[in-house]
């Protein structure tokens, strides 16, 4: 049949879907680094800043404004904000480390990104409603405690959709088997 196209090679369209799922973890592993170094950054620029704040100068400037009660919300949220930005420069320089992981395809990036994010899920369920309805109980004491909930079950989905595509088995494949170039085409090392 001299009218009929050669069959194609069943590799050609493997690899580009393959390069696919490299560009796209890459992307991916770009973003956790440009979000990760950036709260880095703010992170250790905001130590200097807290340190500066005083929460018994408000009492002094707004005076009878403030209740003893409330001047102790502010207290408590106060320390909960210096805990949390320790946590965050501590959390960004390990995200960091397994995002750059990740870029280079190393096994231990994955494996950390994948840990961080099931921790991270499960930190937001167990240590984010208290801290969320501390703030939410100076504005709506109410539905504080609701409110506090669905923000935190909101929050907890972020990385445990980033656990379900790390997840994916052209993810997996890329750290299990691992990717090398050849040529201009990007294959798959098998084990044999």
């Amino acid at each position: 049949m001299a009218g009929c196209p050669p069959p194609m090679d069943a590799s050609v369209g493997e690899d580009k879907t393959i390069r696919r799922w490299r560009i796209t973890l890459s992307v991916f592993a770009w973003l956790f680094i440009v979000q990760s170094g950036v709260g880095f950054v703010s992170g250790l620029l905001s130590i200097p800043l807290l340190a500066t704040f005083r929460p018994e100068s408000l009492a002094a400037q707004l005076g009878p404004l403030l209740t003893g009660t409330n001047l102790a919300a502010i207290d408590a949220l106060y320390a909960s904000l210096r805990t949390l930005n320790l946590a965050q420069v501590l959390l960004n320089a390990v995200v960091l480390t397994g995002a750059v992981g990740l870029v280079r395809r190393r096994r231990w990036g994955w494996y950390l990104t994948v840990v961080l994010n099931v921790l991270q899920a499960v930190a937001t369920l167990v240590f984010g409603p208290p801290v969320l309805e501390q703030v939410l109980r100076l504005a709506d004491p109410a539905r504080a405690g609701e409110l506090s909930w669905v923000i935190a079950i909101l929050a907890a989905l972020i990385p445990a959709v980033i656990v379900a595509f790390l997840m994916l088995k052209p993810v997996v494949d890329q750290f299990e088997h691992g990717i090398e170039k050849q040529g201009e085409e990007w294959t798959v090392k098998r084990d044999e």
